[in-house]
């Protein structure tokens, strides 16, 4: 509609002389984006993108819709006769059109005050698991037809959901899910980064968008894989994801881009496509035609005449391709064609990726991954605070907006994963912090769930909650993560009473479909299955390698065993923990060494002296 409608002369003389134009960045006001898509599901029985919304001065809508063309065809109105229409109807006879703007507002009231609880139980996390298998591609991966969309929080609760429940099923769903997609298109397998989805079941030809937050997830889905098998093709995902990340959507001061667009020089797809004879121009004959048959380069092609490199036909995936042939390539691609980079660096969206990179760095054993997680995080504390309260987005030297919930639940569970990562307890005093104000400026607290904009922010025709994990997990689900987590390493009641109300809530939401709620799930079961909490002190002499070393094992620990939080205390920290987590006082220094405590579902063992000990502890307890 943007090229088609809005830049015709015609329909923007209409819209010029009768209407105030107003263009939504559903990035930065996702509260808008959320009432009035709520107002076209309502009046129309479905939404969808663009969203086309007429209303009142007063912002009270009357009509709306999704794309319209700019004239009349194939039974469907276009916006040229429907704006001529509605601007006479207005000038005529508006008393019908504020009458049915009452109606709707009535309505979404009325939606709005519906909200239903339930108890959390483990039956609803049982039923996901049978709906995830019930649509589950057995040959590609994935679920369901096409287009299809990674949504990475499935996978992760199928892993998980199979080892609490020692599935295998669960788990082999989510790993050959993991690893036909590699082998697709979706992946660059020059340049690194998934795109959009696929177009396709095979996950062959995708959209060619790349978006931060998907690479976010995947870069986790795919660490969490890896600490789960050990299988190195995990871990070469990871890599390949964030190398892209650091090289193409990473600010000079740390933040995170928000993507890349599909087109380049406005062909869809053109900057990822070549033919065999581009191929072998770049490599040399020998290794271009090596690279052509690994990477299904052929002279009919794949798309469009032209080929998007993938690894489905080829059986030795896990070791096709030679790192000097994909570096020329992507110097060649780069010189070639030019892709458009959404520079904008939203908070909700880098808190996905300062956790993928901390998450990615404990697992993988990567120290540069936490210090882009480290890097990342300091920009936003920089760049992206004002009065003690979040903003939206930065770009270009502005920040601007009223951060929403989503900023300040992705910025809290940032800081609580790089907690569990560095154990430096200044990220854990800021995830409170910001875990306090979430609290105080967007829950119910009489109902349960937040909402997407803050009491004090500008109040819209209705505030409006979220619970359904789409693209991108909910902020209700993240921030009932935050929630579980602080309950879990802190130990305070505060806590865990309010993370109670909101599973409620949640568990209201998820009841008619489970599997649209992974990461919520997700939740649930940390706090369904018994937990494990690890509290480790460390003597004042313990320090340089040895406890470098010893740090580095226990956060790939927290991050590779379910329901584990790890919590370590030193003689530099003991009174700022103490605050925090007033349990921890009680835990005294050793005069030498380490010394571990391991609790599962609230029964504590025995002190030991030695890592390897509560590994073994640890596996003991993996039988549900």
């Amino acid at each position: 509609m943007e090229r088609e409608s809005f830049e015709n002369e015609g329909i923007a003389g209409i819209l010029n002389r009768d209407y105030i134009c107003i263009k939504v960045d559903r990035e930065e006001r996702p509260d808008v984006d959320s009432v009035y898509m709520s107002v076209c599901q309502a009046m129309n029985g479905q939404g969808g993108w663009p969203l086309t919304i007429i209303m009142t001065p007063d912002c009270r809508p009357f009509f709306s819709g999704t794309y319209f063309p700019p004239k009349a065809r194939y039974g469907r109105v276009g916006l040229e006769e429907l704006l001529a229409a509605v601007s006479a109807q207005w000038k005529g006879g508006r008393e019908r059109l504020l009458e049915g703007a009452g109606r709707i507002e009535a309505f979404l009231k009325e939606q709005e005050q519906a909200d239903v609880s339930a108890e959390p139980g483990l039956e609803v996390v049982h039923r996901a698991f049978r709906l995830f298998g019930d649509g589950f591609d057995k040959m590609n991966g994935g679920f369901g037809q096409a287009p299809k969309f990674p949504t990475p929080h499935n996978l992760m609760f199928l892993m998980e959901y199979g080892v609490r429940e020692n599935k295998p099923g669960a788990v082999d769903m989510a790993m050959d899910t993991l690893v036909q997609m590699y082998r697709g298109g979706i992946f660059d397998h020059i340049g690194g980064g998934f795109s959009r989805y696929s177009t396709d079941e095979q996950w062959l030809v995708p959209h060619f968008e790349k978006m931060l937050y998907d690479n976010a997830l995947l870069a986790m889905a795919y660490a969490k894989a890896y600490g789960l098998t050990g299988r190195g093709l995990y871990a070469r995902v990871v890599q390949r994801i964030l190398g892209y990340v650091e090289a193409e959507l990473t600010h000079a001061s740390g933040g995170f881009y928000c993507g890349q667009d599909a087109d380049s020089d406005g062909v869809e797809g053109r900057y990822y496509v070549f033919t065999p004879e581009e191929i072998k121009q770049v490599l040399g004959s020998e290794d271009g035609a090596d690279f052509c048959s690994q990477f299904g380069i052929t002279g009919i092609g794949n798309f469009e005449g032209k080929n998007i490199p993938n690894l489905l036909g080829n059986e030795d995936y896990e070791t096709a391709g030679k790192e000097a042939s994909r570096r020329k390539l992507y110097e060649y691609r780069i010189r070639r064609a030019h892709l458009h980079k959404d520079d904008k660096i939203l908070v909700s969206w880098n808190g996905w990726m300062i956790c993928a990179c901390a998450m990615a760095g404990a697992v993988l054993g990567a120290g540069q991954y936490v210090d882009m997680a480290v890097r990342a995080e300091a920009f936003i504390r920089t760049h992206l605070v004002k009065d003690g309260r979040l903003l939206v987005r930065y770009r270009d030297g502005d920040a601007a907006g009223q951060g929403k919930l989503d900023d300040y639940a992705c910025y809290a569970l940032a800081l609580l994963e790089l907690y569990e990562v560095t154990f430096g307890t200044g990220y854990l005093e800021q995830a409170v912090y910001w875990a306090k104000t979430m609290v105080l400026q967007f829950f119910d607290r009489e109902r349960g769930g937040f909402y997407l904009y803050a009491e004090d922010g500008e109040q819209l025709i209705v505030r409006t909650k979220e619970a359904y994990d789409g693209a991108v997990p909910s902020g209700n689900s993240a921030a009932a993560r935050v929630l579980q987590q602080l309950a879990q390493i802190t130990g305070e009641v505060q806590w865990q009473e309010i993370l109670d109300k909101q599973l409620r809530y949640l568990a209201g939401a998820m009841a008619g479909y489970p599997p649209g709620h992974s990461y919520g799930l997700l939740v649930m079961m940390d706090v369904l299955y018994p937990t494990k909490e690890l509290v480790c002190v460390l003597s004042p002499s313990y320090a340089g390698e040895e406890r470098t070393r010893l740090l580095a094992r226990l956060g790939c620990l927290g991050q590779t065993t379910p329901g584990l939080s790890v919590t370590v205390k030193t003689e530099d920290n003991a009174q700022a923990l103490g605050e925090l987590a007033p349990y921890t006082r009680d835990y005294p220094l050793p005069g030498k060494g380490a010394a571990f405590y391991l609790c599962s579902g609230g029964n504590c063992m025995p002190m030991v002296t030695e890592l390897e000990e509560v590994v073994d502890k640890l596996q003991g307890l993996m039988d549900y």
